[in-house]
């Protein structure tokens, strides 16, 4: 049976996460500014996780709705209990698989906006730089009292046999 899908929008899922406000140049750092962009962008993403999308059967028959991790509802018309079952079934199926499709369709479109940000970029080759090129350990600090008492110990040990 053919399937097209209706061209309803997806839920916004969970409302946005709150960020604090931007800090402009004259009271913040631009690191903070980019941080705010940064979490505001990954709310955006969140949100996007949660959102649901539906898709209609093509004589609306079948409506489901989905985010991209699971079902979360179905409707079913009185028509659809006059289908034969293997039908019917191919039909949910179809449009289930279509609700969860537009779903990831937005995660993606959200996460390739977040990854030509400029900003997300600089933080990712930030990120990327520091954690290749770590900065050496510290070197343990010795006490100068501490050495001495230990070239003390030594020579007592190397006196105490005469």
């Amino acid at each position: 049976m053919p399937y097209s899908s209706t061209d309803s929008q997806c839920g916004q899922g969970y409302p946005e996460q709150p960020t604090r406000p931007a800090k402009t140049a004259k009271n913040g750092r631009y690191a903070d500014r980019m941080s705010d962009a940064i979490h505001s962008s990954l709310a955006d993403i969140q949100a996007s996780l949660t959102a649901s999308c539906s898709a209609e059967s093509p004589d609306g028959t079948v409506r489901a709705e989905a985010s991209a991790k699971r079902q979360i509802a179905l409707q079913l018309s009185p028509a659809a209990m006059k289908m034969r079952p293997d039908d019917l079934a191919a039909m949910i199926l179809t449009t289930q698989l279509q609700a969860q499709r537009k779903a990831e369709a937005v995660i993606t479109e959200r996460l390739d906006t977040f990854r030509s940000d400029p900003r997300v970029a600089v933080a990712l080759d930030n990120l990327r730089d520091t954690q290749a090129s770590p900065p050496p350990p510290p070197r343990p600090t010795t006490d100068p009292a501490d050495e001495d008492d230990d070239a003390d110990f030594i020579d007592s040990i190397y006196n105490s046999r005469s």
